[in-house]
């Protein structure tokens, strides 16, 4: 099979396990290389027990993704190979999300709370994976705890951000997901409203990683439901949302 940029997208975005969709002859960009390298320094730390202020900040995580509840944003995506992707992003706590790329990528990712769907428009296909098959699903949960349910690799500050390595201990095939959020200073670290989801970073065991960064993140009242409703496509369809 060729190196196709769309599968890569297909495959790392949400860290899907990708049976049949590997490809050879990937270049690391900069961006690329620069996510790995903060996910293996922070993997590096994970064997420290967490210090006072790692834990506050851990807490702080806890609280701010327990307040989530529906939201919509704007998301650019950076692949291994440097393609940029562009499109918006909706979370509806818990179970659901919904990555709608814009053209000319012909791509639809929906969580519906059980499964997660994956509609490729140029082959006019749906696959779909049990949404506690990918790391993502950590962010779906209704109730989320971090520090009890997965392997806390790496937390840190730098700057105004806050980075944190996740890996699920039971299952470390599927790779380690870095969380990135906007903060405030240390001393302000007891705050949920001082964070703010920006980024997340996922590098497979292979060492790829793939980058989402949200932009405009509204909180909403209310989504429409179907946002989450995947449809298999009608046949002779490219696209059917």
């Amino acid at each position: 099979m060729g190196c196709s940029t769309t599968n890569w997208r297909r495959g790392s975005a949400l860290w899907i396990k990708r049976a049949g969709i590997k490809r050879a002859g990937i270049r690391r960009v900069t961006s690329a290389a620069a996510a790995l390298s903060i996910a293996m320094i922070a993997s590096a730390l994970a064997q420290a027990p967490l210090t006072p202020a790692q834990q506050r900040d851990l807490d702080q995580v806890n609280s701010y993704l327990n307040r989530l509840d529906k939201l919509h944003a704007e998301f650019e995506q950076t692949g291994p190979d440097g393609a940029i992707s562009r499109g918006d992003f909706y979370l509806s706590r818990p179970g659901k999300m919904r990555f709608d790329y814009a053209q000319p990528d012909d791509l639809l990712i929906v969580a519906d709370g059980l499964w997660l769907a994956v509609q490729d428009g140029e082959l006019n296909t749906v696959d779909r994976f049990p949404i506690k098959s990918t790391p993502l699903s950590l962010l779906l949960d209704e109730q989320i705890d971090l520090g009890s349910s997965t392997q806390v690799a790496g937390i840190s500050r730098e700057g105004d951000s806050l980075y944190l390595t996740l890996q699920d201990p039971d299952a470390p095939e599927k790779g380690e997901v870095t969380l990135v959020f906007a903060a405030a200073g240390a001393e302000m670290a007891a705050k949920a409203d001082t964070l703010e989801l920006k980024r997340w970073i996922v590098v497979d065991a292979q060492g790829l990683a793939t980058q989402i960064d949200l932009d405009a993140i509204e909180m909403r009242d209310t989504l429409d439901p179907k946002l989450f409703i995947m449809r298999d496509p009608v046949p002779g369809t490219l696209r059917n949302r």
